[in-house]
């Protein structure tokens, strides 16, 4: 159990900066475990849908695999070795049992590329917005092997216009425009992180990362959970699907 005092400092933390570190939070055999299972789905050829699920860079490199709790029941692990359900109960209430968003990122060391700045209900087009997506490290996180960022307080502002003008794993990007005011309002904090250690973050946060100049690999995996009471907007879902498909088609033309 988490103690009181604690539950409140997570549940403030989370509404006025959009985001919250929890220290010491996931077992590290368990990150160990998922990241052996994914490359056994992919040497085993199971995820389907490899142009949207699967992406590689340039250098042939594994970028990011999507929808992955669909192959693996990790996500039972996680519920079952940690608070994160509790966590969830004292923020929105009940949850869902399934979980609807589900990836492993990879930034190889010196050719990791950037994901533009994004918020997460551009793509999970949920009303109410009452959801939260838990990114875990597989390896300690610093600004220099791309940490996320996070525009600090920028949840407040409700959604922003997003264009397919996004990258591997994250299609959509806030236009600079929109970008621009969100610099002049929100202070922009880089995440350092330790194996074991995440982050919980609200789907309205601006958040992003920058390239992997470093030498040092960065990985992570991310899932997300919402409220009975979040319900998916048809309308907006399916405007995210029009744009999906259009810069899928981009980057099948520029294979």
């Amino acid at each position: 159990m988490i103690n009181q005092k604690e539950i409140k400092r997570i549940k403030e933390t989370f509404h006025n900066r959009g985001y919250v570190v929890l220290k010491n939070f996931m077992p590290k055999k368990l990150i160990n475990e998922i990241k052996n299972d994914v490359k056994k789905l992919l040497k085993m050829k199971k995820i389907k849908n490899k142009l949207e699920n699967v992406h590689y860079l340039k250098t042939k490199q594994l970028s990011s695999v999507h929808n992955i709790a669909n192959y693996m029941s990790y996500h039972k692990k996680f519920l079952d070795s940690t608070r994160i359900k509790e966590v969830f109960h004292e923020i929105f209430g009940p949850s869902e049992k399934k979980w609807f968003n589900s990836s492993y990122f990879l930034k190889p060391r010196k050719v990791g590329i950037a994901t533009k700045a994004h918020q997460d209900n551009a793509f999970f087009n949920l009303n109410p917005c009452e959801a939260f997506t838990c990114w875990v490290p597989t390896d300690s996180v610093t600004k220099q092997n791309s940490s996320l960022y996070y525009y600090s307080g920028s949840n407040k502002g409700g959604l922003l216009p997003h264009e397919p003008q996004g990258n591997l794993g994250a299609s959509l990007s806030i236009p600079k425009k929109y970008i621009n005011r969100v610099r002049k309002k929100y202070k922009k904090h880089y995440v350092q992180l330790k194996k074991g250690d995440c982050i919980i973050h609200n789907p309205l946060v601006v958040h992003g990362s920058e390239r992997n100049r470093s030498s040092i690999d960065r990985g992570a995996f991310n899932f997300s959970i919402k409220s009975k009471k979040a319900k998916k907007d048809v309308v907006g879902w399916n405007d995210y699907r029009k744009k999906l498909s259009t810069y899928l088609k981009i980057r099948k033309r520029k294979k």
